[in-house]
């Protein structure tokens, strides 16, 4: 039996715009599970170790920002950390979609979860094709937005007969925290393109096209 994983994060919330431009993402990893990804994660696992990091979690927007457990290191230590994020997500067989939603299209929850599910339902048809070539389709998500989790269970229940949907932690699952990395990456193009990169954001990547040539051009190969 074949079976395909999707691991699901999102950026934005369903709340009041506070600023303007704003957008909403949700980014699905896929991981066919005929390809063991161990190797993978022990290799990540024990780099982290090593190196002396004392997290469980990469959560690739607080490591920029020096949040949360973050706060206690450099920016040189949280530059090495998103970098072996970034080789966990180069050397695992993976693939990934971002839907984008323009909040200003979208300014309500009952908007935005529409757009969400007619985006993510026709981003899902166009590769259709890839998903039947799985017997079982297992979505893994933390279920962190109640109206996402909503649109997530209606659109795929639809899609698909095959599917089961499973909440999960982002500690325990290093391909969540792959999915949080390129949805991040996905989130720091749109505003790279708009010439609105934060200040922590150009602290972070000082080296001149760091972030398009290092960081998303890397991305952009595990696209589906």
């Amino acid at each position: 039996m074949k079976e395909l994983s999707v691991f699901i994060d999102e950026s934005g919330d369903f709340g009041e715009i506070k600023k303007r431009p704003a957008y909403y993402l949700v980014t699905f990893v896929f991981h066919n599970q005929d390809d063991c990804i161990e190797e993978q994660v022990s290799k990540l696992e024990e780099s982290v170790h090593s190196s002396g990091f004392d997290v469980e979690y990469i959560h690739t927007g607080p490591v920029i920002r020096r949040e949360e457990v973050f706060a206690r290191y450099s920016i040189d230590e949280r530059r090495k950390l998103l970098y072996k994020m970034l080789n966990f997500v180069n050397q695992c067989p993976i693939s990934y979609l971002t839907v984008i939603v323009d909040r200003r299209e979208a300014t309500d929850k009952v908007a935005l979860s529409g757009k969400l599910a007619k985006a993510i339902n026709r981003t899902l048809s166009e590769h259709i094709e890839f998903f039947s070539g799985f017997d079982r389709i297992i979505v893994y998500y933390d279920n962190g937005q109640v109206e996402l989790s909503t649109v997530l269970n209606a659109v795929f229940s639809i899609q698909f007969s095959n599917v089961e949907f499973r909440k999960a932690e982002p500690q325990k699952y290093r391909l969540l925290q792959a999915a949080d990395f390129i949805c991040s990456m996905e989130l720091l193009r749109i505003k790279r393109d708009e010439k609105r990169l934060s200040k922590s954001e150009e602290h972070f990547f000082y080296k001149p096209q760091e972030l398009k040539k290092t960081f998303l051009k890397s991305v952009d190969k595990k696209k589906l």
